[in-house]
């Protein structure tokens, strides 16, 4: 921190005398009053970052009194200790969330296995889930604190590297939070990147990102105080809308008067946050662009990409021939509560298919409620929440991707299945068709799914040729292709000529675009 101005005593310097004594004099009393101006500047610079804390401050205080206290103002004891006086002054919910949290457990730890006539029976495992319990519990009490991402840059960085700030809501692990890591590992080394988020992710921590935390219903003044630390170049700003707009406006109203230059990506099927000051829009698919923004003249669509070299065709694993498998985060930002429905048709006419259902989020529990409803529980596999690393294994365990979504914005895991060589069946809903190529494997309803799914595993040689053509589009989907593209993005945003940037060689840089 810059240490504030100190008046000190007379120069001892001798004085020479006559016109050179006075210009010396003139000299001095100019370098003191610059000084005193620099000083002024800090001082009015630490009163505004000041007024910035007082601001959130006052607002949590405002949320306090109001009787809706925030999850992150936190002004208690250390977590472990937060956790023992709950259950001490709070039994009753705290032995709720206990059972709650065995009953999770159990969802996830019962496997389908096969008896001597071929039939699925459902069996327990009691140490699995005693485990599962057990980690569940501590991260409860002490906090996760396992690295969620880790960016691994794949470059040196260049000299004078431009500055970047992405703008997300949070970064939990999903497609949006993906983007960004795949922008740092792979254009990391031209432009010094840093996030500014509203949460961060609970179950652990990212490393090797810069992160600035601002929460929901932060002042416009706080964001202002960030971009001042930061200094970007380009502020990119990652939107999905919803409730998390007015954090958004907050952010943009901050960035509006800096010189950085602005791009939006619009990750989900909503009306893009539109002002004069953004660059470039971003559509991560063509369905989202042409329902949502036709007129929007400056923007152009990206596909997020995935990583080829990890989702390869391989050997499928144990009786993937007669399993199916639907893998996203349990949420209703895409999923309903009835999207379980087509599987569950699935296994009433076909008792001895296998269903994997992968990920985590309150409609688990509404799912496996539906399973035991219908009396198919014994068909399904529900995994929670896995690694990332370990998905390509999970997707060898079945044939068919089941994508039974009620809005689609891109979703990268059905291109995951694509280049792993699977078919891929699901509702004909937002950009599905559009990643496909095709809607011959696309239903309207759950009963239509559910035939369609039935017909692929009833026929092993289409089920082949439909994975594949999956395979061979999926290579539009590269991770090449997209980070080249938003090299473009970013060079034009800022008026430079994108193959005369450092540090990325041409004809890699248009290849597949």
């Amino acid at each position: 921190m810059p240490r504030p101005f100190v008046a000190g005593p007379p120069s001892a310097d001798p004085v020479p005398d006559g016109d050179d004594a006075l210009a010396a004099r003139l000299d001095r009393m100019e370098e003191t009053l610059a000084r005193l101006a620099a000083g002024q500047e800090e001082i009015v610079r630490r009163l505004e970052a000041l007024q910035d804390h007082a601001n959130l401050v006052g607002y949590k205080v405002e949320q306090i009194a109001a009787g809706r206290p925030s999850r992150t103002f936190n002004l208690s004891l250390p977590l472990p200790l937060e956790r023992l006086r709950d259950l001490i002054v709070a039994p009753g919910p705290s032995i709720g969330t206990l059972v709650e949290m065995w009953r999770a457990a159990g969802r996830t730890t019962v496997v389908p296995e096969r008896d001597s006539a071929g039939l699925l029976k459902a069996r327990a495992q009691p140490a699995r889930r005693a485990r599962t319990f057990g980690r569940d519990f501590t991260g409860l009490v002490f906090g996760r604190k396992g690295v969620v991402y880790r960016v691994r840059p794949h470059h040196p960085p260049v000299p004078a590297r431009p500055r970047m700030l992405h703008i997300i809501p949070n970064v939990f692990v999903g497609g949006s939070t993906q983007l960004v890591v795949d922008l740092m590992e792979r254009l990391g080394h031209r432009y010094e990147m840093q996030v500014l988020t509203a949460a961060l992710p609970p179950q652990g921590r990212h490393e090797n990102m810069v992160i600035h935390h601002l929460p929901l219903g932060s002042p416009t003044s706080a964001f202002a105080h960030v971009l001042a630390q930061v200094a970007p170049d380009i502020v990119h700003i990652h939107y999905w809308g919803d409730s998390d707009r007015p954090w958004y406006e907050a952010a943009l109203e901050a960035a509006r008067p800096t010189p950085a230059v602005l791009v939006e990506n619009v990750n989900t099927p909503v009306e893009p946050l539109r002002d004069a000051r953004i660059s470039t829009y971003v559509f991560v698919s063509d369905y989202i662009r042409a329902a949502f923004a036709p007129n929007i003249v400056s923007g152009r669509v990206v596909h997020p990409g995935i990583d080829l070299d990890a989702f390869t065709p391989g050997p499928w694993i144990g009786d993937a021939a007669d399993s199916i498998g639907m893998v996203y985060r349990l949420h209703p930002d895409k999923l309903g509560e009835n999207s379980v429905d087509p599987l569950i048709a699935v296994a009433r006419r076909r008792p001895k298919t296998r269903i994997i259902v992968v990920g985590d989020g309150e409609l688990l529990p509404v799912f496996h409620a539906k399973a035991v409803a219908a009396g198919v529980i014994h068909n399904f596999e529900f995994t929670g929440t896995v690694p990332y690393a370990d998905l390509p294994t999970l997707y060898r365990r079945f044939r068919v991707f089941v994508a039974p979504v009620v809005r689609e914005s891109f979703g990268q895991v059905t291109p995951f299945a694509m280049a792993m060589g699977q078919a891929v069946a699901g509702f004909k809903v937002g950009a599905l068709p559009e990643i496909l190529g095709t809607s011959e494997t696309l239903a309207e309803d759950s009963e239509g799914l559910a035939g369609i799914i039935c017909d692929l595993l009833d026929d092993p040689a289409r089920l082949d040729a439909v994975g594949a053509h999956n395979r061979e589009r999926a290579r539009m989907f590269g991770l090449d292709a997209m980070i080249a593209a938003y090299a473009e993005v970013y060079a034009q945003a800022l008026g430079r000529p994108t193959d005369l940037m450092p540090g990325f060689p041409r004809a890699s840089l248009f290849a597949e675009v």
